[in-house]
């Protein structure tokens, strides 16, 4: 169930700005090494394992990009 938007700023969440956007920036900042990372260890790893860990890092891409996408629809429909 969605809250109500707070009469002084329109904004339907209670969270202030600041912290989400930090949250965003850790969590673009910190996943992607991670996974390169990943790749790079589980490289004699068998086929299949290996091949997964080398999926994920370009997906990443599309992952950040999306997120983005819907950050900024949120920011326009407040």
């Amino acid at each position: 169930m969605r809250t109500p938007p707070t009469p002084a700023t329109g904004r339907t969440s209670r969270t202030p700005r600041s912290p989400l956007l930090l949250a965003g920036l850790l969590a673009g900042a910190g996943v992607p090494p991670a996974n390169v990372q990943m790749a790079v260890d589980w490289r004699k790893r068998p086929a299949p394992l290996r091949n997964a860990a080398y999926a994920r890092v370009p997906m990443q891409a599309s992952l950040i990009l999306w997120a983005r996408s819907v950050a900024r629809s949120t920011e326009a429909a407040v």
